[in-house]
């Protein structure tokens, strides 16, 4: 059977009597290599379609489905119908006029892509794959119009498929050999994966990792520009089959996602939250909330580049969040206990906000939806307010969740999310593919953090030990190769910040742009040398170090340096982690040091650096892992 990636169930609630024929024909014939869409905006210039049908050997197809009856249509023109309704007559485009526009424009975006095109031979500069359009009548019999005079120059067989052609009795191989007549071309070349990823990049730009809004189907589709084929990125800013029916079919209700580092979680988010955000109203916008201010930043700099979004949308961290609504509720946070600091003020603001909610003071359900990530940092308490946050009659939430990337809390050990409000069992998904990763990073950091994540084959179920407890989930690698990672042993923090600042201007005198680059540090001390030696370089960077700083600006080039905390969510080409040997900090225990460690290394989505000047527990348990995988030793 077909692949329905907005799930078969959602698409058959959407389709009218004519689109449902379809539907169940293309089900029934084609098998599971082949992909197929409903009504979605496609490509640059967000026109829709009724049916994208993709297949290795078949190509792809444009459907349009039109269910009108024969005294419907009173005349016909190859660009316009004249059709009787119970309003007088309506003029309306040609659906093979319209099918044809749509498949011509989609193959002028593709033959952009060089990767989709013959470099070579008498097709060279040419689509290397096969495209085709066609029109669906689906209540219109061949007998019925065998004898209307004119009706097969304006609806040519060829291009036309009838309701005959729905027919249960219809044979699946002569289904596919009917789709087959309605391409332009015949080419035995078959697509490859790698084709068929660049396809689904141009087909659907809300696939793409830091892609503008998708444009939702009552917004105006006017023309906008094909995207150069420098712009097109490679698989892994592309969502997978697996994220996109789980991005497509997040429905009403509470919903959860545990997924491992570089699953593409946030991602998911992402695109749910743009599409929430075209449905929600100024007064009651959509809430993401997570727990550190860098993620939040990014979070709110991919969902919402345009002005229109920002009113209907809400990204906080909880504490940023729970600020606003003891000002707005004149909440009193009391103070510190006499005698000592106010380390703990987000802690004491949290307990007093979730005391007023608890009191009756903080209105509940004021939200279209909420949207939670890195829920894994979130305690019960806090999770319990946020989802109390959603309206209640749609009950919009979603979850993301990954246990072995708790840096703040304890782990779960008995932890069920109906004891916090979130009720979603029958409702939850497992991501367990790293797409962030190479083979190499990702290898090197599950050696790192061996006996803290559950083993591949072996996910861990705590707490009810059923879809509502906390899974922890085994990563592993969606194969794609890079660099060695490399560990710099220096003598002292100066001569760590030389080598790690010499190592960058390297990479970006050799064409690295700045904002791929990230060098990450336990403490926002650890930065000042890191950044005086990549300012004596002339190199452009940003710091949470630096005097006043207080947020990323994402529109800016330049090297980002981060602490630990505040990396996780974020991704980086090439990151530096720096300092280990002052891991585990102060009270923390070796454990939490390395699961914070697992996580800065999982940033890295092509290479990763590491270096220290002096030992610790983290650092030789880092050396010997990278040579039980076989690395070259250590620099010294």
């Amino acid at each position: 059977m077909a692949q329905f990636p907005q799930g078969l169930r959602q698409i058959e609630s959407r389709c009218n009597a004519g689109e449902r024929r379809v539907l169940d024909q293309l089900r029934q014939c084609l098998d599971d290599q082949h992909l197929v869409w409903h009504d979605l905006p496609v490509g640059e210039t967000a026109r829709q379609p009724d049916f994208i049908v993709l297949g290795p050997g078949l190509g792809l197809l444009l459907l349009e489905v039109k269910d009108w009856k024969l005294a419907t249509i009173r005349q016909a023109t190859p660009d316009r119908v004249e059709l009787a309704t119970a309003s007088g007559p309506v003029m309306t485009a040609h659906p093979l006029r319209q099918v044809r526009d749509h498949a011509m424009a989609l193959a002028d975006a593709l033959q952009r892509d060089p990767a989709l095109v013959h470099d070579e031979g008498p097709h060279r500069g040419r689509l290397a794959l096969r495209y085709g359009w066609g029109a669906v009548m689906s209540n219109l019999r061949r007998a019925e119009v065998a004898a209307l005079p004119g009706f097969d120059a304006v609806f040519p067989p060829a291009r036309t498929l009838l309701r005959d052609d729905l027919d249960d009795s219809v044979d699946p191989e002569a289904f596919v050999q009917r789709l087959s007549g309605l391409f332009t071309v015949d080419m035995a070349q078959r697509l490859t994966p790698a084709q068929r990823e660049r396809i689904r990049w141009h087909l659907f730009p809300e696939l793409r990792l830091g892609a503008p809004a998708p444009v939702p189907p009552a917004q105006d589709k006017a023309e906008r520009p094909d995207p150069r084929p420098d712009e097109v990125p490679d698989l892994l800013q592309v969502m997978d089959l697996q994220q996109e029916q789980v991005a497509r079919t997040l429905g009403e209700g509470h919903r959860v996602i545990h997924g491992v580092a570089g699953s593409g979680k946030t991602m998911i988010l992402v695109h749910r939250a743009r599409l929430l955000a075209h449905e929600a109203e100024p007064a009651r916008p959509v809430l993401v909330l997570c727990y550190n201010r860098a993620l939040a930043d990014r979070i709110e700099a991919l969902i919402a580049p345009d002005e229109a979004l920002r009113p209907r949308l809400q990204v906080r961290t909880f504490h940023g969040w729970c600020a606003e609504l003891a000002r707005r509720h004149r909440i009193a946070v009391p103070p510190a206990p006499e005698g000592q600091d106010d380390t703990d003020a987000p802690a004491r603001l949290a307990r007093a906000v979730i005391a007023a909610a608890d009191a009756g003071r903080v209105p509940l359900g004021g939200h279209h939806a909420v949207l939670i990530d890195e829920a894994h940092d979130f305690e019960d308490g806090w999770l319990r307010l946020a989802a109390a946050m959603s309206d209640p009659a749609a009950r919009r939430l979603l979850v993301l969740y990954d246990d072995a990337q708790s840096i703040y809390q304890r782990l779960r050990q008995r932890f069920s999310f109906a004891s916090v409000g979130i009720q979603a069992r029958g409702r939850t998904s497992v991501l367990r593919l790293n797409y962030r990763n190479t083979a190499e990073v990702l290898g090197l950091a599950l050696r790192f953090a061996r006996g803290l994540l559950p083993e591949r084959g072996r996910d861990r179920e705590a707490g009810r030990g059923d879809e509502d407890g906390v899974a922890g989930v085994a990563p592993s690698s969606s194969g794609r190769r890079g660099p060695r990672p490399v560990l710099i042993r220096a003598r002292s923090e100066h001569e760590e910040a030389e080598l790690l600042a010499a190592r960058i201007a390297d990479a970006v005198a050799a064409g690295t742009a700045a904002g791929e680059i990230a060098v990450l540090c336990r403490t926002r001390a650890q930065m000042a040398p890191i950044a005086e030696a990549l300012a004596r370089r002339g190199l452009p960077l940003q710091s949470m170090g630096s005097t006043g700083f207080q947020h990323f600006d994402w529109s800016q080039a330049g090297i980002r340096l981060v602490t630990l905390h505040s990396a996780k969510g974020l991704e980086f080409a090439h990151v530096h982690v720096a300092g280990l040997q002052r891991l585990p900090w102060r009270d923390e225990t070796l454990e939490d040091a390395v699961r914070l460690v697992y996580v800065a290394m999982t940033r890295a989505t092509q290479s990763l650096v590491l270096s220290c000047c002096g030992s610790s527990p983290v650092v030789e348990r880092l050396q010997a892992a990278l040579q039980e995988q076989g690395l070259e030793p250590a620099l010294q």
